[in-house]
């Protein structure tokens, strides 16, 4: 039986291997332009945001600002509160505004209850914040169940706790309230007995891009004639705080 023939052996072409190679694992072209793309995207955001205003400086007030002007007496206060219920180039008649609910003497959880009570089912009205010696103090609503004196008191209890006094101390009285709420509910507000004055603010205006001015019933605005701000901080001078 002949010897079968010696199968030839092909010497390897490492060129062509390595090329075969390259292709399978290469990526198309439109994804490494996407990358690229969004790598110069990313660094374009990043270069916007370090040079925002919002982002390196505090939030600037708008010039709006509610309570006593620097000088200014309760009494002509009350005056020009008024004027900002009935301003119509401040808003239609019955937008809903920002306002300044100031009683004439502070006032306990009892007599913050007894000024809310006759507008416990008004759906407009929203008690935002308390004023309680020179501070603000978030209002939540009513919880299901709750009325609006369990809130009041809940606020009371952890200004007492911040400022270290008993529940009963006067140093816990509100001197301010404010208010979300249309002009007409604002009216009724203002024609509230023991309330000396409602200032509400234009329609447009902004929380926290207006000034707060807590009205004493001793003519001094805030504890050291400045205004105060919705992060609980005074600030001096009386020019204005975000709220």
């Amino acid at each position: 039986m002949p010897a079968l023939p010696t199968p030839e052996r092909i010497p390897e072409d490492r060129r062509t291997r390595r090329r075969l190679e390259w292709q399978d694992t290469r990526r198309p072209a439109w994804v490494m332009w996407l990358s690229v793309a969004c790598v110069i995207l990313m660094g374009v955001a990043l270069v916007a945001l370090s040079n925002s205003e919002r982002m390196s400086r505090p939030t600037a007030v708008n010039g709006d600002s509610l309570g006593p002007e620097s000088g200014e007496s309760l009494p002509a206060y009350a005056v020009r509160a008024s004027e900002t219920l009935t301003d119509g180039e401040a808003g239609p008649a019955d937008s809903v505004r920002w306002a300044l609910v100031t009683p004439e003497e502070p006032l306990d959880v009892a007599g913050l209850t007894t000024l809310f009570r006759p507008f416990a089912g008004v759906a407009d009205l929203r008690v935002s914040t308390l004023l309680v010696g020179g501070v603000q103090w978030p209002v939540p609503e009513p919880a299901v169940g709750h009325r609006r004196e369990d809130v009041f008191i809940a606020v009371r209890d952890r200004a007492a706790a911040s400022a270290g006094v008993g529940v009963e101390d006067p140093s816990l009285r509100v001197t301010g309230v404010l208010v979300h709420a249309r002009v007409p509910v604002l009216q009724d507000l203002a024609a509230a007995r023991g309330v000396l004055a409602v200032e509400a603010l234009p329609a447009d205006a902004v929380f926290g891009r207006f000034g707060v001015r807590p009205a004493h019933t001793d003519g001094d605005t805030g504890r050291n004639g400045g205004t105060v701000g919705t992060d609980g901080a005074e600030r001096a001078g009386g020019t204005g705080g975000a709220a």
